[in-house]
């Protein structure tokens, strides 16, 4: 009998990875939900993984949620299941002290939980709370010294302090370890600027644009063409991240830049092309000094 049962339970955890590898979620959760009732402890344990795993990727984080608590309730110390709770409701939305607890229970649980560490990092980091959040990116290089994205977040951390040379230190060793990271071009080109030095910043904005469509890549590399009153090549470059990404903030600002030009025709149409995408730029504009007075007359 118990050779039946084993038997049974192996060919539906079969059935299920072959289900799951396939790419048919419900079929393998269906297969796993069954495997349930074969077993019980660490294997029970074992198979609400596997159904959290499935929820998630199917992008039901309500129902993963639901079962890493079922696996908690089962044994509270996997820190597994403590970093799923968290990363699970932190994509849902929820409260963010939470999830920071439950990552930090992760951490409690397993000192070298280089996820838990890297979105706890994150959540300080949105909260202004540097110090830790520092402490935390930190750790992560520790355990894993080629995470180029915890080495480009430190360096943004230092570039938000002011501390440029020590901004500079860390992007430069996230781009060392992957030279496509976008973020990093960005954030290197956001520390020359704040040190004045334009062209090396529109060097990096360049090489970021070729990896990403980011809006602000353009954002930023008008602003400086605005500040050196370069308008035309201000209209340049938001010209072609509007080719790119035609974002109603590309169009506002491509409308501020034509202003400047005294291209007052072609100013009012970004404008309204741009309030057309989303009516917030109108408030915005009402306050501008580069367009309140041609949206006046327009009315």
């Amino acid at each position: 009998m118990f050779t039946d049962l084993n038997m049974t339970l192996t060919n539906i955890l079969a059935e299920a990875e072959k289900e799951k590898h396939s790419g048919k979620y419900l079929l393998a959760l269906e297969k796993y939900k069954e495997a349930q009732h074969f077993v019980q402890g660490q294997a029970l344990i074992e198979v609400l993984f596997a159904i959290a795993d499935l929820y998630s990727l199917m992008d039901n984080y309500h129902d993963a949620m639901r079962t890493y608590s079922k696996i908690l309730d089962l044994d509270s110390n996997l820190s597994g299941a403590w970093y799923g709770l968290a990363y699970s409701n932190e994509l849902l939305g929820g409260d963010l002290d939470q999830s920071l607890d439950s990552y930090e229970r992760a951490i409690d649980l397993d000192k070298s939980y280089k996820e838990a560490y890297y979105y706890a990092a994150t959540i300080y980091a949105d909260r202004k709370d540097f110090k830790k959040a520092k402490t935390y990116f930190e750790k992560v290089v520790d355990l894993d010294p080629l995470d180029f994205i915890a080495y480009n977040d430190l360096g943004s951390l230092y570039e938000e302090e002011k501390d440029y040379a020590k901004a500079k230190t860390y992007i430069e060793k996230s781009l060392s370890i992957n030279q496509n990271y976008y973020l990093s071009h960005f954030n290197l080109g956001v520390v020359y600027k704040a040190l004045a030095l334009y062209d090396k910043a529109l060097e990096e904005y360049k090489l970021a644009s070729q990896l990403s469509d980011d809006i602000y890549i353009y954002l930023n590399m008008s602003a400086i063409y605005i500040e050196t009153k370069e308008y035309t090549k201000a209209v340049e470059i938001l010209s072609q991240g509007i080719e790119k990404n035609p974002h109603h903030i590309l169009y506002y600002n491509r409308a501020c830049s034509y202003r400047k030009l005294g291209q007052i025709d072609l100013a009012l149409k970004d404008y309204r092309t741009a309030k057309a995408i989303d009516d917030v730029v109108e408030k915005w504009a009402q306050k501008d000094p580069d367009l309140k007075d041609i949206i006046k007359e327009q009315k």
